[in-house]
């Protein structure tokens, strides 16, 4: 199958997904979810896939959601981020649940909607410098994509609540110290490490690594499902605020947003 935004590579019993936007550092638009959701379903549905790869072209991961989309919604007075939110949902949903063992090989920038696609993999290996942030409230918005739910498990109350409320930046090194991503190394390591996952995961026991799987999700995301259907809800509601439309506008004329809470 052909793609317009992804890269999609098999070999060695390995699927190899890309996002493929580097001169926009690999945004995670709507249609970026479509094309991923269904290169998950081939992997899914094909014996010969034993492990994925998920990864950003042009050395950056993601900056996460598309903001000239949203400036072009409110230039045109239109809203629609709830049909972002519900794709994004069903995309880190069905990374976590696929039934082969998902890597993110992590480097650049990794911001947003681009976080939440790297914690939605089972492994994450990062380059220490990578920058990071959960920026949803930079733009006033809350976080979506499973964000609230992934961070809490991953890293505690206290640590998400200063994360997610701060829209901090933070680096792939921190990351890995406060237990966000499974490891980060220098990053003239990082394909060595890579390829020493991928060569582990796509030559074990497919069988049991998908019931170590479910028996975890079932343990910690049993109610994904209900903390997604609260994002989708309050970022239609933030989408409505001033402060959201100056967030996008300052963004492209290189300000700092002047939020008036409303």
């Amino acid at each position: 199958m052909d793609f317009k935004y992804i890269s999609f590579t098999k070999e060695s019993h390995i699927a190899f997904i890309t996002l493929n936007n580097p001169e926009n550092r690999n945004p995670v638009g709507n249609e970026v979810k479509s094309e991923l959701i269904q290169a998950l379903d081939i992997c899914d549905y094909d014996d010969d896939v034993r492990a994925i790869t998920l990864r950003g072209a042009g050395g950056c991961f993601s900056a996460g959601g598309d903001l000239k989309t949203m400036k072009e919604r409110i230039e045109r007075g239109e809203l629609g981020t709830r049909i972002g939110c519900r794709l994004a949902g069903e995309l880190n949903t069905r990374l976590k649940n696929i039934s082969k063992p998902t890597i993110a090989c992590v480097e650049g920038v990794a911001t947003g909607a681009g976080m939440c696609l790297m914690m939605s993999c089972d492994f994450q290996v990062v380059a220490e410098d990578t920058k990071m942030a959960f920026s949803f409230v930079n733009i006033g918005y809350v976080p979506d994509s499973g964000a609230t739910y992934l961070v809490t498990r991953a890293v505690g109350t206290p640590r998400a609540t200063d994360l997610l409320m701060s829209g901090r930046r933070f680096t792939g090194k921190e990351a890995a110290q406060w237990g966000l991503v499974t490891e980060a190394v220098p990053h003239e390591q990082l394909e060595g490490r890579l390829n020493d996952y991928l060569y582990k995961y796509a030559n074990g026991p497919t069988a049991a690594y998908v019931r170590i799987k479910k028996m975890i999700n079932s343990a910690q995301f049993d109610r994904i499902n209900e903390g997604i259907q609260n994002e989708v809800f309050f970022q239609g509601e933030c989408e409505k605020t001033e402060d959201h439309k100056r967030a996008v506008l300052a963004f492209f004329e290189k300000k700092t947003p002047e939020f008036i809470g409303k």
